[in-house]
């Protein structure tokens, strides 16, 4: 069964502050998207409203896990990751001297999880193995690259 992911007309702020306004986005079983911008956007408030860290004042947040539909709005970030859906910081120094392999160990907790650790291990590893190694050294090198890793959608 597919999962998928459904973010529909998303307003949120901080405050007064405005930074989402009508934000759309799907994410069908099996693709891979990126969210690109400028520091300011709203990339990680947007993020943050999917893991109940920040909640939209407008909208809707609705995935589907194994054939069952969940909406996110409302949700503590708790049972946000008891369904298996998580945030992983940009950061590079969390655990600076573990392996990748022990890095996503880490992520698996559910028994869900456990369950497909092998393949999901595979999978990561040769995830990891497309990934361009290092930063693009032309605007053409990086369109390049990121057609291949991955498709943008938001509107």
């Amino acid at each position: 069964m597919g999962n998928s992911l459904s973010i529909e007309k998303i307003d949120a702020a901080y405050g007064a502050v405005r930074v989402l306004e009508d934000v759309s986005l799907k994410v069908n079983s099996g693709e891979t998207v990126v969210l690109l911008g400028t520091n300011g956007n709203g990339k990680s408030t947007l993020m943050k409203c999917v893991m109940g860290i920040v909640r939209p004042r407008a909208g809707a947040i609705v995935v589907e896990i194994d054939g069952e539909r969940y909406d996110l709005i409302g949700r503590s970030t708790e049972q946000i990751v008891d369904l298996g859906i998580a945030l992983v910081p940009e950061g590079r120094r969390l655990f600076p001297r573990l392996t990748v392999e022990e890095n996503l160990l880490l992520g698996a907790f559910r028994h869900k999880a456990r369950t497909a650790l092998k393949s999901n291990l595979i999978s990561a590893s040769n995830a990891s193995r497309d990934w361009p190694s290092a930063a693009p050294s032309s605007p053409a090198r990086s369109a390049a690259a990121n057609s291949r890793c991955s498709r943008s959608r938001a509107h």
